[in-house]
């Protein structure tokens, strides 16, 4: 007798389970080169449905995009020649004062939209995306953030170029901007700048030659899967 697809996949899902309830998040969608490198110094490229942990260093390679997803529902979409480390990461759907997300980004650019870490938790430190010059502090929205490095040692940068720093937009919500011991609110379509940790940052214009963080038309269309709900927070792939 065959046994039907739908049963054989929910037994898979039984086996996968606990290996997705471990996975603090994954490589949703992914255009291009995408490498990590692990705690224990191993590198490895990364797909499409990858795990990534506490520890891991991600870098997207040139014209490269990658979005990360958390098991909170939140999600980080890297432009081209980014890298970023994910510092720790705790959510407990039943304990919300437990939770913690922390992301280092050292250079290139990201957008955010922040899951039920940054909305639910009163802890104003649950969330924090540390940069070169400031760091990042929300309560439920969505930011992209970008990092302006300084030009090489003798290289004078090109005209109307911008200024070396941390550069955030803000699309929903508000953001706590914070450097040189000074926290700045910066709300929808409101852009900030910060130069130094040890400046305070400032509203500005939104620079019209700002990088953007937006992926090819074909991102994500290449990835549709069908899925069966393994429990809140986690999903198994059926193939």
């Amino acid at each position: 007798m065959q046994v039907s697809a739908v049963p054989r996949a929910l037994a898979a899902c039984a086996l996968l389970a606990p290996l997705f309830a471990f996975a603090q998040g994954t490589v949703q969608y992914l255009s291009g080169t995408l490498s990590v490198q692990r705690p224990d110094g191993s590198v490895k490229v990364l797909a499409e449905r990858s795990s990534v942990a506490v520890g891991d260093v991600i870098t997207t390679q040139r014209d490269s995009y990658a979005q990360l997803r958390f098991n909170d529902g939140g999600q980080v979409t890297l432009r081209p020649e980014t890298q970023v480390k994910i510092e720790s990461y705790a959510y407990d759907e039943g304990r919300p004062e437990r939770d913690n997300f922390a992301m280092q980004l050292f250079k290139g650019g990201l957008r955010s939209l922040t899951g039920l870490i940054g909305k639910r938790s009163n802890n104003r430190n649950a969330y924090r995306m540390v940069t070169s010059t400031a760091t990042i502090g929300i309560r439920g929205t969505d930011y992209t953030a970008i990092q302006i490095p300084p030009p090489p040692p003798g290289q004078t940068p090109p005209p109307n170029s911008l200024a070396p720093g941390v550069y955030v937009t803000v699309a929903d919500g508000a953001i706590a901007f914070i450097s040189g011991g000074v926290e700045q609110l910066v709300g929808v379509g409101q852009a900030a700048f910060s130069s130094n940790f040890n400046l305070p940052p400032k509203l500005i214009p939104p620079p019209p030659n700002l990088p953007q963080v937006t992926p090819p038309p074909s991102f994500g269309q290449g990835f549709k899967p069908t899925s069966i709900n393994a429990g809140s927070s986690m999903e198994c792939i059926v193939q």
